[in-house]
């Protein structure tokens, strides 16, 4: 009965917040490096994107950095974004622990082909590649069993036909897990620096807090914790221009194998995209040769209109894995 009504509960906050959707901030597409802005990882996409207070997988590193001291080795994943316009966006993530902490690394980018026409032929002359990408390095200290504290390094490249830019950027982390690591309460600054051509970078203060049930086996323990259920909530302020965005989601694990998740998204800012967001998860230990190593893939689904609600322009499907080794 617990879960139905918080079930119940996000389906009332998040249809509190339809009304104002369609209003569009004054200084919306003010920023560069605008693909900083597409959410990584498909897990947290598939909880409405709220994963800042949550932040225990190799995800965080795009989320909150904070959050990698729940590395327990190592850990990779990579996530392929099928959306609309023929746009690829990719995501890398890599972390392993150290003796005082946790490091890891980091791509992520957005690309597309745009065609070159002298008139109007059915066959481009030529196609170009533009997009960006940011790459990073990641560094994260538990001060505490409770505290935790990260940061992430980034170099901004974005190409275009006729002009390209270079910048750089840090996310930095804080992150809280009380009540035996059942509450989670996080604070993150991301892509706070600079673009050479003197363009805001989509800069943000994002806030989470998750409660979580899971197994916590010893850190001697060779199995990794067993997620049971997750409710999770986050709020994303930028500092430049732009309206906060709410997003809130739950996960439910089924004897650690199946994971089901659910969310949603209410925002005012450019490219408002309040709605539904889904996605399951598949979990599984590798056998033989390969029993120290355990897979994870993840799905999610965001479906996506337009602000009048009526036509969609592109639904987004969003495939990655995780592994642990």
């Amino acid at each position: 009965m617990q879960r139905v009504f918080v079930i119940i509960t996000i389906f009332l906050i998040g249809t509190s917040g339809v009304s104002w959707s369609a209003d569009i901030h004054d200084d919306a597409g003010t920023t560069g490096a605008a693909f900083l802005k597409i959410e990584a990882g498909s897990r947290p996409v598939g909880m409405g994107g709220a994963f800042v207070g949550l932040a225990n997988d190799i995800n965080t590193i795009f989320w909150n950095p904070a959050g990698l001291t729940a590395i327990r080795d190592h850990e990779l994943t990579a996530m392929q974004n099928f959306s609309f316009a023929d746009i690829n966006n990719q995501s890398i993530g890599y972390a392993q622990r150290t003796n005082k902490g946790v490091w890891g690394a980091s791509f992520v980018g957005a690309f597309t082909e745009i065609e070159r026409r002298i008139g109007p032929t059915d066959e481009p002359d030529s196609t170009v590649t533009v997009g960006g990408f940011a790459a990073g390095l990641s560094y994260a200290y538990a001060l505490s069993p409770e505290l935790s504290i990260g940061a992430t390094a980034k170099g901004i490249s974005q190409q275009f036909d006729i002009e390209d830019s270079f910048g750089a950027a840090v996310d930095v982390g804080i992150l809280f897990r009380l009540k035996d690591n059942q509450l989670g309460i996080g604070v993150t600054a991301q892509n706070v620096g600079f673009l050479d051509t003197d363009e805001d970078l989509p800069m943000n203060i994002r806030g989470g807090i998750a409660y979580q049930v899971r197994t916590q086996p010893s850190l001697t323990d060779p199995t990794p914790p067993r997620d049971l259920f997750a409710i999770v909530g986050d709020v994303n302020i930028p500092l430049i221009a732009g309206y906060p965005t709410f997003h809130v989601g739950i996960e439910n694990w089924f004897h650690d194998v199946l994971a089901v998740r659910v969310g949603y998204n209410i925002s005012k800012g450019e490219n408002p995209k309040n709605g539904l967001t889904a996605g399951i998860g598949i979990r599984r230990k590798g056998e033989a040769s390969l029993e120290n190593i355990h897979f994870q893939f993840d799905y999610a689904f965001v479906p996506d209109k337009d602000i009048g609600g009526d036509e969609s322009i592109g639904s987004a499907h969003r495939i990655s894995f995780i592994t642990r080794f």
